[in-house]
C-alpha cells in the first residue's frame, strides 16, 4: 500500500492527474483499490483532493500540502535511515531488503526535506561479520512461523562441524556480528549461532509453540556474548586517567561503579564466561587491574607475559 500511496502523492504534487486507468494499469490492482487509496489520502491523511471531471482525473486543490511522514516521525525516519546505512557501510553486496528499506525512508524524507537532508545521517562501521544472505532470510522466516530449522553449524573454539536442528527465538546483532539465538535439541540446552558459521539452512515442517527460556532474560543476564552455566562477579580497577572514560559506559545494567580515593573507579559486573571480558581487559593494558576472580587475573597476566615476549621484554 505505501507504494500506490506516494507514487499518487507525487502524482498529485507534480500536477500528472492521476486517473483510475493509470493507477489499474501501474499496479495491476482492482478499481475499488484505487478508491480506498484516494479515499485513504483525503480523509486519513488531509490532502485535499478533488475530482477533475474535464480530465477524469484527481487534482491536489491546495498545493502546499505536504504527505507526513506516513506513520513514522521525522526521528524514527533518520534512525532507520542510520541503521540502513549501517548495514549498507558493512556489507557488500547490500541486501536487497535493507536496500529497499534505505530507499523508501531516504525517499520519504526527500518529499518533506529535500534530498540536501540524505546528508545529514552517516555511519562508519569498523567492526563486521559477514553471511550468506539465504542465511538470514532462513533464519526469519523460520522465527516468523515458529519452525524447526535445521543446519550444519562450525563451532570456532573446539573446529567441530555438526549438524544441528534448533529451534529458533532471535535474531541478535552483537558487536557487528548477525547470531541466532534458540533451543539446540542436539545439546539440550540455549545456543547462540554465529550466522557466518551456518550452511545449508533447511526449515523443518515441524513447529513450536512457545520458547523454551525467555531470550531477553538470556541475553541480559551476563556480560556479553559467551554464556555459561555459571555466574561470577568480575571486579576490576581502572587508573584516574582511564576512569573517566570508562565510568560513562554501560558494559551491563547490573554493573556497579564506585570511585577510588585516588580518582579511579572499581567496576563490578556479572559475567558466565570469561573469554569476552578477558578480551575487554587487554585492550586498556596496565591501565586497569583484574582483582577478581583468581582465574581472570591469571589469564590476563599469562596473556601479558606472552605479549611481552614478542617484543623481547
Amino acid at each position: 500500500m505505501l507504494d500506490r500511496i506516494y507514487w499518487l502523492y507525487n502524482q498529485l504534487k507534480l500536477d500528472k492527474h492521476p486517473s483510475c486507468p493509470s493507477f489499474i494499469s501501474r499496479f495491476e490492482v482492482s478499481k475499488s483499490t484505487f478508491k480506498r487509496d484516494i479515499a485513504f489520502l483525503r480523509d486519513r491523511l488531509g490532502a485535499p483532493i478533488e475530482y477533475d471531471r474535464e480530465r477524469a482525473s484527481y487534482v491536489l486543490t491546495d498545493t502546499s500540502f505536504r504527505l507526513p511522514p506516513y506513520w513514522f516521525d521525522r526521528v524514527q525516519l533518520f534512525l532507520i535511515l542510520g541503521l540502513c546505512r549501517q548495514f549498507q557501510a558493512a556489507k557488500r553486496p547490500e541486501p536487497e531488503e535493507i536496500r529497499n528499506l534505505r530507499c523508501r525512508a531516504e525517499e520519504i524524507l526527500s518529499i518533506h526535506y529535500g534530498r540536501d537532508i540524505l546528508d545529514s545521517v552517516s555511519f562508519e562501521t569498523i567492526q563486521w561479520v559477514g553471511f550468506e544472505e539465504k542465511t538470514m532470510d532462513t533464519v526469519l522466516e523460520a522465527i516468523i512461523e515458529k519452525r524447526l530449522m535445521s543446519m550444519i553449524y562450525h563451532t570456532a573454539h573446539s573446529g567441530e562441524t555438526t549438524r544441528r536442528t534448533i529451534e529458533p527465538y532471535r535474531l541478535h546483532n552483537y558487536m557487528g556480528a548477525w547470531h541466532v539465538l534458540g533451543y539446540c535439541l542436539m545439546r539440550k540446552c540455549p545456543r547462540m549461532f554465529l550466522l557466518s558459521r551456518i550452511e545449508d539452512p533447511r526449515l523443518i515442517n515441524r513447529r513450536f509453540s512457545r520458547p523454551r527460556f525467555d531470550p531477553g532474560v538470556y541475553l541480559a543476564d551476563t556480560f556479553g556474548i559467551y554464556k555459561g552455566e555459571f555466574t561470577t562477579r568480575v571486579v576490576l580497577r581502572f587508573t584516574p586517567e582511564i576512569a573517566r572514560f570508562v565510568k560513562d559506559e554501560v558494559w551491563h545494567r547490573d554493573q556497579e561503579i564506585r570511585e577510588t580515593v585516588d580518582g579511579g573507579i572499581i567496576l563490578s559486573l556479572p559475567v558466565s564466561d570469561l573469554t569476552e571480558i578477558r578480551r575487554h581487559v587487554l585492550k586498556y593494558g596496565s591501565r586497569v587491574e583484574v582483582i577478581e576472580p583468581e582465574e581472570l587475573r591469571r589469564q590476563v597476566a599469562e596473556e601479558a607475559i606472552s605479549v611481552a615476549s614478542l617484543y623481547g621484554a
